[in-house]
Order: structure tokens, then sequence, then C-alpha cells
């Protein structure tokens, strides 16, 4: 398992990610997010939103690497084999009732002001789509 100290990270992370974003979602809709962590310290976080009884988080096994964390999910951003993909920063990919955020290790990329803003980016997305 990854160490205690990532966990922590990625769980402080998704509750704050989840607080800033619950004030947009209509009431009964809620959060599941699926953790792919990297042995370098960075996850990827799918969240899919939808009616769930509670906000729930699932830890997945360590990959070697993001790329191969990402080849554990069914995405359609990235084709062919992500293995060998190298992330920065943080990545985005939206898709119908799903964010995923592909996050490196760096920790202003896991802090409180890091989910405030991809919460904005969310939210200026979504009204830019439907003004």
């Amino acid at each position: 398992m990854h160490k205690n100290t990532d966990r922590k990270k990625f769980q402080s992370y998704i509750n704050n990610f989840r607080r800033r974003l619950a004030r947009f979602l209509k009431p009964g809709v809620g959060l599941v997010c699926n953790v792919y962590p990297s042995s370098d310290g960075g996850a990827i976080l799918e969240f899919v939103i939808g009616d769930i009884a509670e906000n729930d988080d699932n830890y997945n096994e360590v990959s070697s690497s993001l790329g191969v964390a990402l080849s554990n999910i069914e995405q359609r951003a990235f084709g062919g084999n992500t293995e060998g993909f190298n992330f920065g920063g943080t990545n985005t990919i939206l898709e119908p009732n799903r964010i995923i955020y592909i996050k490196e290790a760096n920790a202003k990329e896991w802090s409180d002001s890091s989910a405030q803003k991809e919460v904005e980016g969310l939210i200026n997305n979504s009204r830019r789509a439907n003004p």
C-alpha cells in the first residue's frame, strides 16, 4: 500500500474538493472518488457524480507511475498505451457524470487552494457550456 502520508494528502484534497463542490450540486447528488495512487506520491482521482446514498472513497493498489495508473481507468481522452505518459501539475478529463484529475506529487497540487481553483474551473466551464 502507499505511504500513510500520501493517503492523508489524498484524503484531505478529496474532502476539500467535495466540500467546495457540494454547494453547486442538487440535493441527493454526491461524489464517489476512486483513487489510483502512483509510487511517486501522485495519484489519479476519478470522481463519479450521481444520485448516491452517501459519498464514498475507494483506494486502489499503487501503480509504478501515473501512466500505468491511467491504463487501469476506462476513459476517452487518451488512447493507446498510456504507461509511458508523463504528467505534470494537474490534468483534467471531463466526461459525462465523471471528473478525472491526474495529479503529480507536488504538495501545491494537493492543497485546499488547488481544490478551490479546480472547482471554480468546473463551474466556469459548466456556465460556458450552459449559458
